[in-house]
């Protein structure tokens, strides 16, 4: 008897606030989906890793499943995304080398958020897909704004970029098998960096030259 309460009171979970509970059951989730696959997300597994009962990993997650994979894509993409430098004060090569490291901080180890997010790239979850497409938009909005001086690029500049991250992430994981040095590999892109964004730039003038010379052309014929 002394033997079976013992049992039951080490698997008791440790109480924790509404919120920090939350914190640590996605942290979980991320954890699972990232080493696992986010197709081998489960509730049981996720309460098994919180030390937790599977019925208050539902009370925290009433959707289910695809509501606590939805949450630790977020999580993924918040720590992948989070520390971006954009402060104009800081020197634009320094912003680059910053930004650029932390992302091969994030491949190199791998990190869970690394990836969960490059599942995520492929996954034929089209929530998924939509989470992690918002993080690679905020990762553009970066670049644009230390490059550009603008959030908002043009979307013949939005698509280049959006090219361009898909390169880098290639990039990162090839060099790490390869064993590139960081120097290289920094250099390596920011020279692509700067080929992307004065073609982009360049295809989007002409675009705009070309439609401001039909425009006048079609004034002519109807004045």
């Amino acid at each position: 008897m002394e033997a079976r309460t013992a049992s039951k009171q080490s698997v008791a979970p440790k109480r924790l606030p509404p919120a920090e509970r939350r914190e640590q059951l996605i942290d979980a989730a991320l954890s699972i989906a990232a080493r696992e696959g986010y197709e081998n997300l489960a509730f049981e597994k996720v309460a098994n890793r919180a030390g937790v009962t599977r019925n208050l990993v539902y009370h925290y997650f009433p959707g289910g499943r695809q509501e606590l994979l939805e949450a630790a894509a977020h999580r993924a993409g918040e720590q992948l995304t989070s520390q971006l430098v954009t402060d104009p004060a800081v020197p634009l090569p320094e912003r680059l080398a910053t930004n650029m490291s932390q992302m091969m901080d994030h491949a190199e180890e791998p990190t869970e958020a690394w990836l969960l997010y490059r599942q995520g790239r492929g996954s034929v979850d089209q929530k998924l897909l939509e989470i992690m497409a918002i993080y690679r938009e905020k990762i553009i909005a970066t670049i644009s704004l230390n490059q550009l001086g603008t959030t908002t690029p043009p979307p013949v500049v939005r698509i280049a970029l959006d090219g361009f991250i898909a390169y880098v992430e290639t990039v990162l994981e090839a060099a790490f098998v390869e064993g590139l040095p960081r120097e290289l590999v920094i250099e390596l892109v920011g020279g692509t960096l700067a080929a992307t964004i004065e073609g982009a730039v360049n295809a989007d003038a002409r675009s705009a030259a070309s439609e401001g010379a039909g425009a006048t052309e079609q004034g002519k014929k109807y004045g």
